[in-house]
Formats: structure tokens, C-alpha cells, sequence
């Protein structure tokens, strides 16, 4: 017998929590108003509660309900998806810090020399 259910709407263990009702208690938190982003996003506000209520959003309406409450959501859900990226920003900060850490190691060298360059002057 062939299950005809829609097997990807099944819901799993590590699912994310709904993320209508996430986005809610964000703009709720951060005292946004609902009116604001309702027209931000050219919907009713009626349409927004609707939101409110959806386990998912298709791709194009997270990016702009980001946009409207200017929250990156998109990386939020992501860093809790438990799968490391690291960003443009991060690599080269990283990248950075490695220069950093060099010069302070070559700065450190030419210190403990100088310093015994002083002790046989004594």
C-alpha cells in the first residue's frame, strides 16, 4: 500500500518551533508595531495575525519581514539549525586576527631581545 500523505509535512524531533509564532513574540518583544510591518510588507494587518499563525514562510516573505523589523532572521534560524557557516565578515576577522596574533609574536621576539641586549649593558 502506497502512502499518498504528504510525508515532508511530518513533523520531526528536530524541526524547528513554529515560526509564525517566533516572529510574533519578536516584534511583540521588541515593541514593534504590527501596523508598521503590515504596511512595510503591503499586507492588512489582518494578513500579518495570519502570519502569526504559520509553521513556515516561504523564503521572500522572511527576507522582508527581516527587513521590516530589521532583524536578521534568516541567520538566527540558521545558527540554530547546529550547522557551522562562517560568514565573509567572520573569515576575515579571523583573518585579521591571525595577523595580529603574528605581529604580537614577532613584537614579543624582538622584545625578550632587546631586553637581553639591556642586561649585558648593565
Amino acid at each position: 500500500m502506497i502512502d499518498n500523505g504528504k510525508r515532508y509535512q511530518k513533523k520531526r524531533k528536530e524541526d524547528p518551533k513554529p515560526l509564525g509564532n517566533y516572529i510574533q513574540w519578536h516584534i511583540e518583544q521588541n515593541k514593534i508595531k504590527k501596523l508598521s510591518v503590515s504596511r512595510y510588507l503591503d499586507i492588512t494587518p489582518n494578513s500579518l495575525n495570519k502570519y502569526f499563525k504559520q509553521t513556515s514562510f516561504q523564503f521572500i516573505i522572511l527576507w522582508r519581514i527581516s527587513q521590516a523589523v530589521k532583524h536578521n532572521f534568516l541567520m538566527e534560524l540558521g545558527e540554530q539549525l547546529g550547522i557551522a557557516y562562517e560568514t565573509k565578515a567572520e573569515k576575515a576577522l579571523k583573518a585579521q586576527l591571525q595577523e595580529k596574533e603574528e605581529y604580537i609574536k614577532d613584537i614579543e621576539s624582538q622584545l625578550k631581545v632587546y631586553r637581553g641586549i639591556h642586561k649585558v649593558t648593565e
